[in-house]
């Protein structure tokens, strides 16, 4: 087996698990909520906690990848988001629950810049699909840790135990990682300053501070979006179109399912087309995906909807990373992914509640309908991006 393969492979398990030890707190608060007798404030801050520490850890992470090593960054987080889980698993009260989360926010910013970085770096041809296939996995493991968590509750009761049962795959993988990325990472080194390539590969790759600016304003922009709109489908479904409870919480499932053909999909186009071509069209049919739920009113239809707005939502990732990837340094790389997860992550803890608010003053059905206006303006964005490349 090549070592691209290798890394590949070892990639995809580490984002399953990623992306599992994401959910398993909002999986499990309404139980964590019951015990300690918690208000919906000291619930929301308990998300807010990791949530945040999660945005800035990915910057901070991202950053330390670039400088200091991105095999060390990957493998502590793993260790330390398992600890967190323990730590949160023997917790008496809670303010130590809310620590324990603090260090679980920490753990799991760690992975996405550092490893995107990685793969990046080490696929040069056909990188929209591997990045679509990165992705894939990654809601493999959002929907694994649903039915995981749905199968140990039954078997075990307690949510404590469950931690616990889910902390064990970080401890295995991050040694596991430490030691097989050793090799893996420094195959696809940088040229040094001494090779003749190098100022010139450099300047190829230099993105211009004002492209990045534009980026990230449009990311933001259409990250209030899908935020927004993937947070209150549930309530949605059941208080403005009368769709029984059941139903509504396999609406995630339902999105993630979409998601999974998404990320493929756009992993394709990305090659065929290109990144920011492929973004523009993920993001444009967000928009008519978004008012067309709002409208649904029979089973099949809405259906149909949800997988749509799963596809839309997956598809941008791959475009998007890898966009990223073309724009800058190898050097940087990873800090520049730790921006973007950064802002996302903040983005996505703000955005619900201003949708909450408008849902206040007018109805939800009208709340997700305004809140496809910034993706119309991300559109704009990307166009301006398509004419400072043309000029440039």
């Amino acid at each position: 087996m090549s070592q691209s393969r290798r890394l590949l492979r070892i990639s995809l398990i580490g984002h399953v698990f990623n992306d599992m030890y994401w959910f398993i707190i909002p999986l499990l608060l309404p139980i964590i909520k019951e015990e300690f007798s918690l208000n919906y404030a000291q619930s929301g801050l308990l998300l807010s906690s990791y949530t945040i520490m999660g945005a800035f850890g990915s910057l901070i992470t991202g950053y330390l990848g670039d400088r200091k090593g991105r095999r060390f960054i990957l493998s502590w987080g793993f260790f330390l988001g398992s600890l967190a889980l323990v730590l949160c698993a023997f917790s008496g009260n809670y303010w130590y629950v809310f620590l324990s989360l603090i260090l679980l926010g920490v753990g799991i910013s760690a992975f996405h810049p550092s490893m995107i970085a990685v793969i990046s770096n080490s696929f040069m041809q056909k990188r929209g699909a591997v990045l679509g296939i990165f992705q894939f996995w990654g809601w493999i493991g959002t929907l694994s840790v649903v039915l995981l968590i749905s199968f140990l509750l039954k078997v075990f009761s307690s949510w404590r135990t469950v931690l616990l049962v889910l902390s064990i795959p970080g401890f295995i993988f991050a040694p596991i990682s430490f030691r097989f990325l050793k090799n893996l990472i420094t195959e696809k080194r940088q040229r040094s300053e001494s090779d003749p390539q190098y100022f010139l590969e450099e300047k190829r790759e230099k993105v211009r501070f004002l492209t990045f600016v534009v980026f990230i304003l449009a990311n933001t922009l259409f990250t209030i979006t899908y935020y927004s709109v993937a947070n209150f489908i549930p309530t949605y479904l059941v208080e403005e179109r009368s769709f029984n409870v059941t139903f509504a919480s396999y609406s995630f499932l339902i999105v993630v399912g979409g998601g999974l053909f998404g990320a493929l999909i756009s992993g394709k186009m990305v090659d065929l087309l290109s990144s920011l071509d492929s973004l523009i069209i993920f993001v444009l049919i967000g928009g008519p995906i978004i008012i067309f739920l709002t409208l649904a009113k029979n089973y099949l239809l809405l259906i149909t909807m949800l997988v749509l707005f799963g596809i839309s939502y997956a598809g941008i990732y791959p475009a998007q990373q890898t966009y990223m990837a073309e724009s800058t340094p190898q050097k940087t790389r990873g800090g520049a992914y730790g921006v973007i997860f950064c802002v996302s992550y903040i983005v996505g803890a703000i955005a619900p509640g201003i949708t909450g608010i408008i849902a206040d003053r007018l109805n939800l059905s009208s709340a997700l309908r305004i809140s496809t206006f910034p993706l119309f303006l991300a559109i704009i964005l990307f166009f301006l991006l398509k004419r400072i490349k043309v000029h440039h």
